[in-house]
């Protein structure tokens, strides 16, 4: 497993919660909501990624595609 993918979905996880309460102090819960959410599309995106990898390594093992 690549160390890389953690260090990044790490560090989207330290901007995104920096953003998210200085919107919030800011008074823009709306913008933080929507920074929070887009942090966690861009998390997840990445390990979506990963898993496809993943699928296509275990069906090329196995001879099934």
């Amino acid at each position: 497993m690549n160390i890389e993918l953690i260090f990044q979905i790490a560090g989207i996880g330290i901007l995104t919660s920096i953003l998210h309460a200085l919107l919030k102090q800011a008074g823009k819960e709306e913008y933080a909501f929507i920074v929070t959410l887009a942090g966690v599309a861009i998390a997840f995106i990445m390990v979506i990624q990963v898993l496809s990898q993943l699928f296509n390594q275990v069906k090329s093992v196995f001879s099934l595609g």
